[in-house]
């Protein structure tokens, strides 16, 4: 209660003329992250975006992008966004290919990305959204830094666990469209989300790695009790496209596991080719910026598409806190619990 009252979490994110902290934002397992962010919206009265910042955590992790958006195109129906990143991930965590993967297989490696990419998005009404990206990723994968676990391509070859031993570099490219009617996206009590994406990725560095990706994910939000309370129900997909000769490289697979999916599980416990994931919260307001939510969460992995059905699923079901400032999750906690036991998370935002 005294967080609202003394409108702390208001006044480490408002900054002054321009910088802030920035919290979290770094891939999860990599800790507690945070550092300058410089964001400024009301350029060109409000026609103009900018912002960037740099970010680490005390496991080395870092992020430092730098972001341009134009929202307000032809009569606020145009939105251009160019956006750039660099990021070092050096010890994330791979258990081995497929739903079958053995908990105590954990290895650990380095994931290296820069990436540049621009959006161009179409509002024809308020609900829907059209667009195409492009860019160009690149990779780089390297021994793992926690000493704790084996380095990840002493252990998997790279037959069964492709691209650990070359690095790879993507032209990206794809479109999407999205129905939205959520009230608040960063912490929505009523509407609903449907969204679908399909990009290429094709290989130009090793011409070995080519794949194709049709993503889909759906959100509703039931209020009652005066949006007091809500029931948040989410199912999301990834179908990879692959033609013959190539494979999808491990580091861009498909994962399941960690604080945005199956959260009584280990961060990217699970690797494969295509994903289904649902989720089901019970929320409800506790006092003004504070919820308190229940769920359940159920997905799986797996490397075939005809073997997308709700068979052999994996389970995990918790509690947790969510922290609101200005009609988004500030900051969000969640206890998860499996049949692998049990998992801690601390988010700077919501699950979904």
């Amino acid at each position: 209660m005294e967080i609202k009252e003394r409108k702390i979490l208001e006044r480490l994110t408002a900054g002054i003329a321009g910088f802030r902290l920035a919290f979290g934002g770094l891939i999860t397992g990599s800790g507690f992250a945070l550092g300058p962010e410089y964001l400024r919206e009301e350029l060109a009265d409000g026609r103009m975006v900018v912002r960037g910042s740099a970010r680490a955590s005390l496991k080395k992790y870092y992020l430092l992008d730098l972001g341009l958006r134009l929202p307000k195109l032809a009569g606020d129906r145009v939105i251009l966004d160019v956006y750039a990143a660099r990021s070092d991930s050096p010890r994330m965590q791979y258990y081995g290919p497929g739903p079958d993967s053995e908990k105590g297989a954990r290895s650990n490696y380095r994931l290296e990305k820069t990436l540049c990419e621009g959006t161009f998005a179409v509002k024809p009404a308020r609900p829907f959204r059209f667009g195409a990206t492009g860019g160009y990723l690149m990779t780089n994968v390297g021994p793992g830094m926690d000493r704790r676990f084996i380095s990840t391509e002493l252990v998997f070859a790279p037959a069964e666990t492709p691209g650990i031993d070359r690095q790879a570099g993507f032209l990206l490219g794809g479109v999407f469209a999205q129905y939205d009617t959520r009230d608040f996206p960063g912490g929505a009590r009523r509407g609903g989300s449907y969204a679908a994406r399909y990009l290429v990725y094709s290989d130009r560095k090793l011409d070995q790695h080519s794949f194709r990706a049709l993503e889909v994910e759906l959100q509703r939000y039931l209020p009652f009790f005066n949006e007091r309370r809500v029931i948040a129900l989410r199912g999301k997909t990834t179908l990879t496209y692959t033609d013959d000769g190539r494979r999808v490289p491990f580091y861009l697979q498909p994962t399941a596991g960690g604080a945005d999916d199956l959260r009584g599980f280990r961060p990217f416990r699970f690797h494969d080719d295509n994903l289904l994931v649902m989720n089901a919260e019970y929320r409800w307001e506790t006092f003004s910026g504070l919820d308190m939510a229940v769920f359940g969460d159920a997905g799986k992995v797996f490397p075939r598409r005809s073997q997308l059905n709700f068979h052999d699923l994996e389970s995990s079901v918790g509690f947790g806190l969510r922290f609101n400032v200005r009609n988004s999750v500030f900051l969000r906690t969640d206890v998860g619990f499996s049949h692998e036991g049990f998992q801690v998370w601390v988010k700077f935002s919501n699950v979904f």
